[in-house]
């Protein structure tokens, strides 16, 4: 898929970020708000926590620390490398610090069980978001990277979940099945909490999972089926383990 085949979703644009990043490359940060996204207002009542001398609902807090911290970003000196890359990374520990502190805050407050799990997705996005936005800005990983790099990386962020709504993921992991073929993709965060009466694993698709940890569907299934192939193993292991002393005693 090519950047022209991408539509930004369907919200109101709050704010944009331009970050140079590794190569002479730079970063595009473009943040949006869709309401329809966002939950029931007694779901997100009940997120609501002071923060700077006002009350505010989780979402809004955590996307004042977001865009602190994609501000501070764009105006670091580059050089020194060195320099800059502690710079960036304690702009990133504070603002997540923060992030983490927010979200505790808000999980004191008398919730029911769809509040915790929103404010449970909130965290999980706002951290997510300026793990990757960091990686993206130092020009990732060289043992990740399988392609060349681009020249813009297009970050979509929608606060109604707290961070990315859609990345560009311009590299593959090693161990990602059609990475040659394929040397980039695009996928959607996560855009909606799991019901709080999915607690089977069953009822857990693998596209949810895939969407946590950016990854395809079937790199997730693939997974879960060695792990499973482990468990069967060390179940027979451990029950031949368990026979062979009472067939020994037996024989005595």
């Amino acid at each position: 898929m090519s950047q022209d085949d991408f539509q930004p979703p369907a919200g109101k644009a709050s704010a944009e970020y331009r970050v140079p990043v590794s190569g002479g490359a730079e970063m595009r940060i473009r943040c949006f708000l869709t309401e329809q996204l966002l939950q029931s207002r007694e779901v997100e009542e009940q997120t609501r926590i002071p923060y700077l001398d006002r009350s505010v609902l989780l979402w809004e807090a955590l996307r004042s620390v977001a865009e602190t911290c994609f501000s501070l970003w764009s105006q670091a000196e580059r050089q020194p490398a060195a320099a800059f890359v502690g710079e960036t990374l304690g702009i990133k520990e504070r603002c997540a610090q923060e992030g983490q502190e927010l979200v505790l805050l808000a999980l004191k407050n008398p919730l029911q069980s769809k509040a915790i799990a929103r404010g449970m997705l909130l965290g999980h996005n706002f951290l997510r978001t300026l793990d990757i936005c960091y990686e993206a800005m130092l020009g990732y990983p060289s043992q990740k990277s399988l392609s060349r790099k681009p020249r813009e990386i297009d970050v979509v962020i929608d606060w109604a979940v707290g961070g990315i709504r859609d990345w560009a993921v311009h590299y593959p992991y090693a161990f990602e099945p059609g990475t040659q073929i394929n040397p980039g993709q695009r996928m959607a965060h996560v855009t909606s909490h799991y019901s709080t009466d999915k607690v089977v694993r069953s009822q857990i698709s693998h596209k949810q999972i895939a969407n946590i940890f950016m990854l395809q569907e079937t790199t997730v299934a693939d997974l879960e089926r060695r792990a499973l192939g482990k468990l069967r193993e060390a179940f027979k292991a451990g029950e031949a383990a368990a026979v062979r002393p009472a067939r020994a005693a037996k024989a005595s």
